[in-house]
């Protein structure tokens, strides 16, 4: 997914686009600056802003149900 059409869909900071892309905040700076300096997210970065998406569309449209799940999944501990 591209940064732009990101963007259109979610207000995150450059932190959180860092945490997201898995890449240092310095590396989105350069995403956002002009000039020799300039980068483009790599294709492994536009990959995660793609799940990110997704998963942020399907939590918007799941059943409260999967949601009290979850919550159970992440309040008991797991047998080894």
């Amino acid at each position: 997914m591209e940064l732009d059409e990101f963007l259109k869909n979610w207000a995150v900071s450059r932190e959180e686009l860092a945490f997201i892309c898995d890449c240092s905040l310095t590396t989105v700076n350069h995403w956002f600056s002009q000039g020799e300096h300039q980068r483009t997210p790599s294709e492994k970065h536009k990959q995660r802003l793609a799940l990110a998406h997704h998963i942020w569309i399907t939590i918007e449209s799941e059943p409260g149900y999967l949601r009290v799940l979850r919550e159970m999944y992440h309040q008991k501990p797991r047998k080894k």
